[in-house]
Formats: structure tokens, C-alpha cells, sequence
């Protein structure tokens, strides 16, 4: 094990020796030449979230549905936006149904709830992409700061059976609720007790790494680092813990095989 904590500090030309699943990322903020290190340093499966108009058209140029998966939605921070343009949005996701693996990044933040009618729009375009995801049979890619409580209250009202809980600091309490639902968490590469301690206590079947790069992480590199955490915190080894990771994102959002895709 202190061997592979020493990698991680590897220059990004240097290949690994194990495969990784990205399950949370925004590569239309990165650039070629670093979505492409990514993949040669052995970051195989990318999950390229859009979280407004122009990142959910980029997401979806990205695609390649080889290495790069989309996901295109609106998030808290951008709920503001018309009725015109989150229509735009829907259709856009209907009509790009076949490059999709999932919806999102959607939700609620708690920081963008200033007052009670930026509350109700964030809660209105949250409920019409789960709405969507329904309709196209789609799994959810949700965003719940401050709000992991009415998060897991609209998914299970709403019927939602595959909800991936990005980036989760909730507490034990609710990793265990999201974990009887069906629902996944993701760890993103930021160490800490509490992360550690959702870890121990979550089934690894029900967990899945992340670099949200660029936001926590600087390039989906980073989410070696967060396999490292899950590997460290369940006590096997990195190559184990990448491997489950793994599957559990292409299992989740229904990635298979380029030879079944062809």
C-alpha cells in the first residue's frame, strides 16, 4: 500500500498500471491535452457533466462513448434560467438521448437559497429533470449541498431508482438511507474524517471516485487519489478498490462494452 501512495505523486506522463472510473467530471473546462493525459495515465471511464446551456452543448461535442460519457442538466447554481431555456435543455437531452448515460448535474444548494422564490425555482427545475430522467429511463446525477435531506425526499417521492449523490458530505445517517434506497455516493478527492467514516460504513457496491475537475480536483488524475481513500478506508488494495469502483460506474450508469455497443 505505501507504494501505491507514492504514485500518486507520479508525473501525469507516467502510465498506471490500473484502470479508473471517473464517475464526476467537467471536461469541457479542460483541455484536450489534459482530458487526453487522463486517459493515457489510465483514467478509462469519464463522466462529463453539464451543469448550463453552453457546457450541456460542449458535453455533448465531447462524447467519444468510448472513454467520455455524458450527462447534460441544470444545476442549482444556474436554476435561474426561463422557461425557454430549460425547455431547451429538455429537448436538448431528448434529442441527444443516445449519447446520454445519465442526467445531470441537477439538485439543490443550500448557498443559492437566498430567499423563498430562488428556493422554489431550484426545487421547480430539479423536479423536471427528474421527471426527464423518468421518462428516458435515465439514471440522476445530483448535486446536494445543505440539502441531502429534501434531495433524498424528492427522489424517493418522485420513484427515482438510480441516483448518483456527487461529491456527498452527508452524514452516516444519510449515506445509509441513500444506501437502502439504491442509491450511489461518490468520494472526491478532498481527505477527510468524515469522508473516511462514510466510507467504512457504506457498502463498496454503493460507492463510487470522483475528481470533479477542475472544481476539487485539477485533472480526472486526481481521482486516484480518492480510490486511495476507499482502498485505505476498506482495507484492500488500490488495484482491488479501482477494479470494484469500476465496475460499480460502468454498472450505474450502463456503460458496456465497445464490442456489444458495435
Amino acid at each position: 500500500m505505501p507504494q501505491r501512495e507514492q504514485s500518486i505523486e507520479k508525473t501525469e506522463e507516467t502510465l498506471s498500471i490500473t484502470e479508473m472510473a471517473d464517475a464526476h467530471c467537467h471536461l469541457d473546462l479542460l483541455s484536450n491535452d489534459e482530458i487526453l493525459k487522463a486517459i493515457k495515465y489510465g483514467v478509462q471511464i469519464m463522466i462529463s457533466n453539464g451543469v448550463d446551456t453552453r457546457s450541456n452543448v460542449e458535453v455533448l461535442k465531447l462524447s467519444d462513448q468510448r472513454h467520455i460519457f455524458a450527462a447534460i442538466g441544470i444545476d442549482p447554481e444556474h436554476s435561474s434560467i426561463g422557461e425557454d431555456e430549460l425547455e431547451f435543455n429538455i429537448n436538448l437531452a431528448k434529442n441527444n438521448y443516445g449519447k446520454l448515460v445519465a442526467i445531470g448535474e441537477i439538485g439543490l444548494d443550500a448557498k443559492f437559497m437566498a430567499t423563498q422564490e430562488a428556493k422554489d425555482k431550484q426545487i421547480h427545475v430539479f423536479e423536471r429533470f427528474l421527471e426527464l430522467a423518468l421518462a428516458l429511463n435515465l439514471p440522476v446525477s445530483v448535486h446536494a449541498r445543505g440539502t441531502i435531506e429534501e434531495v433524498l425526499n424528492l427522489l424517493e417521492e418522485k420513484g427515482v431508482k438510480k441516483a448518483h449523490l456527487h461529491f456527498f458530505e452527508g452524514s452516516i445517517e444519510q449515506a445509509k438511507r441513500a444506501e437502502r434506497s439504491g442509491y450511489m455516493v461518490s468520494i472526491p478527492p478532498l481527505k477527510s474524517s468524515r469522508r473516511d467514516r462514510i466510507i467504512k460504513n457504506v457498502a463498496i457496491d454503493y460507492i463510487m471516485a470522483e475528481s470533479d475537475a477542475p472544481m476539487a480536483g485539477k485533472s480526472p488524475i486526481d481521482v486516484e487519489k480518492s480510490i486511495q481513500m476507499v482502498a485505505l478506508a476498506k482495507g484492500i488494495s488500490f488495484e482491488k478498490a479501482a477494479e470494484t469502483l469500476l465496475i460499480n460506474t460502468k454498472r450505474f450508469f450502463n456503460i458496456v462494452p465497445d464490442i456489444m455497443r458495435s
